[in-house]
Formats: structure tokens, C-alpha cells, sequence
């Protein structure tokens, strides 16, 4: 379908809620949000819970999002479990028998391949779509794991994400900094401004910071570490479920689960609305089937917060991200440089008394806090536009970023004395060589700048008498400044290449001789392509590429 124009979807994955949105090349500065979810009835939604329930307790049929009947026990915070493997983190979102947070996370995706594809063959009719290819971008928080993000990549790929399409992974903030600097008001953002971008959702909150090279066409560098947490607006939810069980008591375990999870949900609409007014000392959240439980501060049906405690269930998730924000601030300053603005963005990013704490903040520094307008749907938006990029070169965001790890691959080398150790010394039985095993060689170094399709290329040699199955090369990773030049606890495997060259002639191998016997010799490369949230490794023998594998590339982002 080479030539043919395409449709790119932004596929927003959040902890509390989703987003999807779309553009096609004939008309790219025309982004669709894509709503009508399942059971939202009249109202229009730019995003769905990410919740899915699960029908009499089975592992195949389930409902998601809006479709959940309020009575059935719901999953939700799932896409958390994708990173931490924490006991206390898994028994406070228990999955059903038998499934994965991975398995869970391929259903709700499968969920949202099928309504985006039914969304656009509705929307723009089979005439269009049978000659239209449909690539996905899917947005990751920055302060994952490689392994988070694999997990999150082949939860999409089972979910139908690759079936005739692109897939590629994009780092939330980064998404949310190409849509708002693209689409600012006011000339806010300027050419030499340094600013930290903050994408607050609702498990993860990450922070990068970049300098503003050029505008038009966007160009934008890493200026400093990026730093992230979970202290997300999840967090806020949790310490109001604790003061509501604190102030209910005994009477929290007469509530039906549909009902807890009813009055968590209630609460949300007062938590979005939050902005701390001094001329407002109460705040109600409705809590179904109980009338009036004095003690417990319920009157009529309504749980009753003050002002205090409102800023109490805030408060330590904000001082967290406070904290992140002046970390980040610092380190630029310690480089000699100011930052100019704030950025934020995301779900949680449009709290009133978020962004009320933040700006306070700022003011004192001189720094200006932005929150642009549509805040939380400026990450799937910016999805789209990196999408479309490709397709429309004149318009191409230029993104250097600074790698958060060594990257390279484990291989024998030539053995020099005084260099290597007598533990990794043996001798090749096939060239008589005295070699070193466990040596790395390193491809990419922490701290490197990064620009989207770089290619490394390194080059290596196999030797063996008779071709026996494909070969596989390894790809390790090392977070110390300084890595090790061979292989120890310190280095993590991140993936394996497996390379089939079975199809190769002999005389395509070098032909050499070592006591009387004949063996061969093949040069080859392994290629390294990094883009935003992608690794591409690639074995190349004579110009041809005879293995790949693809993993998640883990920008300058240190989980505190």
C-alpha cells in the first residue's frame, strides 16, 4: 500500500483513563478525538476509563470502560502492574486467576483497536479505508522500564496493533511537548527557552526538560536528566478511600463493593473541580444507599470533606511532584541556565489547585507555569502529529535526547594480556586463537545525545566449519556511568537477535585453513536504529538483513 495515504491513531494509554485520536495525511492539521465510547450514552468524552470487568468470573468475555454495569467488581490501575512487580502493588489490584497484567492489558487494547477501527471505517466509509493504511503510535510514560515498555508493546502487538499496520512507542511528555510548543498560544514558548515539561496523569507524573532550538520546523534538545515518580492523581484517590474506611469504620465493610467503588468514582468529579476557594468550607461527595451515618460525617446521602482535609488528600501527592519539578529546575541551574516555563500537561495536569500550587511556586522564581488549553488530550494529540511527520517531511520535529543507559552486546574477543582475565581466557577450537568471553561491546553510552532513526553500527565475525542453526546475538544494558567491559551483575539483558542464514552459499563466507581443515568465516554487522520509544537491532551479512528485533529504548529518565 506503498504510496497510498495513510491514517495515523494516538493511542493514549492512561492509568485512569484512555484517549484515542486520528488525522490522515489529505488533511493532517485536522486531529479527531475519537469519542462515542460503548454505553456513554448522549455525553461526548474525549477519554474512557480504564477499567475492564470480566463476565462470571471468566477470562474471554468482559466489558470496559463505560460499558462496566456499576454492580460488577471492575479492574482498574491494571496498567501500574505492567512496571512494578511490588507484592503490595499487585494485591491491591488482583487480577483474575490465571492472567497477567499483560493478558488484562491485550484485552483492554484489543477493545480499543476495535472501536478506533470500527470509529474510522464509519467516519470515512469502505471506499476510503480499503485504500488507506492505519498506523498506531502509542504513548508510554517516561520513567518505565525497558520491561514495562516491552510488556506494553507486546500487549498491543497481541491486541491486532501490528495486523497491517506501523506500531511505534512515544514517550508521553515528549508528545505532549511536540503538540503544545506546535500549537501555543501567544508565543509562550520562544526560540532559546528552557523549559521543563510536566506530564501529570494519573499513575505516573514525568518531567523533561529541553531547550527550544527552533520552532518552526520544531527542534528541541534535552537539557537535563529527566526525573519521574508514581504520584500520579491515583494516588489522590487512594487517601480518600483510606479516610473514607477511617470515618466509616465498621460501617465500610456493609457497603456493597458496587457501592465503594460507586463513591470513589463520585469523588472524582470534586476532585477535578478542587481549586481550594477560601469562601468554600465544605465539600460533598454522594454515597449511595446510606442515608446519615453522624459519626462518619454523612448527612443525606453526602460524605462531607472540609476544606483541610480536601488539601489533606492533595496535598502529599503535590508536594511530590513539587519536589520533582524544583530537582529538575536545580540540576538545569547547576548547568548555568534558567528555566523560562513550566509546562503542564496531562489528565491530571488540568487540576485546578494543581496547577494553583504550581504557579504559586513559580512566581517566586520568576518562571512562568502554562497549562494550555486541552492539557489532557495534548499527549494523544501529539501522538498523531509525531505519526504524521514522516508523511509530511517539511513539518518534521527534530528531538535530541540523552540516553538513560549503556547499551551494546556481549561477544569473544582476541585475548590481550594485562587487559583481560584468565577467567574469561579459552582457546577457539576452531582457529586455535586464545580468545575472552564475556567482553561488551558497547554501541551507545549513557548521557549520549539521540536524534530519531540514528544508526550504530558495529562490527563483528563468526567463525565455525559447518552452519548449524540460526545465531544469536544478545542486546544488555548498564545504568552505571561507568559501564564494565565485561559482563556482570550490573549488566541487564535487554533482548536477543536470532539470525537465520541458512539460505547463504558458502561462497559468500571468507574460506580459511588451520591444520589442514578447512573453516569460515563471516563478517557481519549488528545495527542499532533508535527512534523516540523504540530500539531496532539487526543482524546485516553483505548488505542484507537476516535478523531484528525490535525493544523499548529507555530515555534519560531516572525513576527517583
Amino acid at each position: 500500500m506503498a504510496g497510498l495515504h495513510k491514517i495515523i491513531v494516538g493511542l493514549d494509554f492512561g492509568t485512569t483513563y484512555s484517549a484515542l485520536a486520528w488525522a490522515s495525511t489529505n488533511l493532517p492539521g485536522q486531529i479527531n478525538l475519537i469519542g462515542n465510547w460503548p454505553s456513554a450514552g448522549i455525553l461526548t468524552h474525549h477519554s474512557a476509563p480504564t477499567e475492564i470487568a470480566y463476565h462470571e468470573g471468566g477470562t474471554t468475555d468482559f466489558s470496559w470502560g463505560y460499558d462496566i454495569p456499576r454492580t460488577v467488581r471492575r479492574l482498574k490501575w491494571f496498567k501500574l502492574l505492567l512496571e512494578s512487580n511490588d507484592e503490595h502493588v499487585q494485591s491491591g489490584m488482583p487480577l483474575p486467576p490465571g492472567m497477567t497484567a499483560m493478558d488484562v492489558t491485550r484485552d483492554f487494547f484489543s477493545a480499543l483497536y476495535q472501536h478506533a477501527m470500527s470509529t474510522l471505517w464509519k467516519q470515512n466509509g469502505e471506499a476510503v479505508m480499503s485504500m488507506t493504511r492505519v498506523d498506531f503510535v502509542l504513548t508510554v510514560p517516561a520513567v518505565w522500564s525497558d520491561t514495562a515498555k516491552q510488556r506494553t508493546r507486546e500487549a498491543a502487538i497481541a491486541a491486532g496493533m501490528l495486523n497491517e499496520h506501523n506500531l511505534s512507542l512515544l514517550s508521553e511528555p515528549e508528545a505532549a511537548a511536540i503538540y503544545t510548543i506546535k500549537n501555543q498560544d501567544r508565543n509562550a514558548i520562544n526560540v532559546h527557552d528552557k523549559i521543563v515539561v510536566c506530564d501529570a496523569g494519573g499513575g505516573t507524573v514525568d518531567l523533561i526538560s529541553y531547550t527550544v532550538l527552533s520552532i518552526n520546523p520544531l527542534k528541541v534538545t534535552e537539557c537535563a536528566v529527566g526525573t519521574g515518580d508514581f504520584c500520579g492523581s491515583t494516588y489522590i484517590d487512594r487517601n480518600f478511600e483510606k479516610l473514607l474506611q477511617q470515618r466509616l469504620g465498621s460501617h465500610y465493610n456493609t457497603l456493597r463493593v458496587e457501592t465503594q467503588q460507586r463513591i470513589v468514582k463520585n469523588f472524582e468529579e470534586v476532585k477535578c473541580a478542587f481549586r481550594d476557594k477560601p469562601d468554600q468550607s465544605l465539600y460533598h461527595v454522594n454515597v449511595p444507599t446510606v442515608d446519615t451515618i453522624q459519626e462518619a460525617g454523612i448527612y443525606s446521602g453526602e460524605f462531607q470533606l472540609t476544606r483541610e482535609e480536601m488539601r489533606g488528600l492533595f496535598d502529599p501527592v503535590i508536594d511530590q511532584i513539587m519536589i520533582l519539578i524544583s530537582s529538575q529546575i536545580q540540576s538545569i541551574s547547576r548547568e548555568g541556565s534558567n528555566v523560562n516555563s513550566v509546562l503542564l500537561v496531562g489528565g491530571f495536569g488540568e487540576s485546578p489547585y494543581l496547577f494553583q500550587r504550581l504557579e504559586a511556586w513559580c512566581r517566586q522564581w520568576g518562571i512562568s507555569a502554562i497549562s494550555p488549553h486541552g492539557a489532557a488530550t495534548a499527549v494523544v494529540k501529539g501522538a498523531v502529529l509525531r505519526g504524521l511527520e514522516p508523511s509530511l517531511p517539511l513539518q518534521v520535529s527534530t528531538v535530541v535526547r540523552r540516553a538513560r543507559r549503556h547499551y551494546g552486546t556481549p561477544m569473544s574477543t582476541l585475548f590481550i594480556p594485562g587487559q583481560h582475565g584468565e577467567r574469561d581466557a579459552y582457546t577457539d577450537p576452531i582457529t586455535g586463537r586464545k580468545m575472552a568471553r564475556n567482553q561488551v561491546s558497547w554501541f551507545l553510552a549513557k548521557g549520549e545525545p539521540i536524534t530519531d532513526d540514528r544508526r550504530i553500527t558495529k562490527n563483528f565475525c563468526r567463525s565455525f566449519r559447518k552452519y548449524s542453526g540460526p545465531w544469536v546475538d544478545s542486546m544488555v544494558a548498564c545504568d552505571l556511568d561507568s559501564p564494565p567491559s565485561r559482563v556482570t551483575q550490573d549488566v541487564k539483558h535487554v533482548c536477543n537477535i536470532s539470525a537465520d542464514l541458512s539460505t547463504v552459499r558458502k561462497s559468500c563466507y571468507e574460506k580459511k585453513w588451520k591444520n589442514w581443515r578447512r573453516f569460515y568465516v563471516a563478517r557481519y554487522n549488528l545495527d542499532l536504529t533508535i527512534s523516540s520509544g523504540d530500539m531496532k537491532f539487526e543482524l546485516i551479512f553483505r548488505g542484507a538483513s537476516f535478523g531484528v528485533s525490535l525493544a523499548p529504548f529507555l530515555f534519560s529518565v531516572a525513576l527517583r
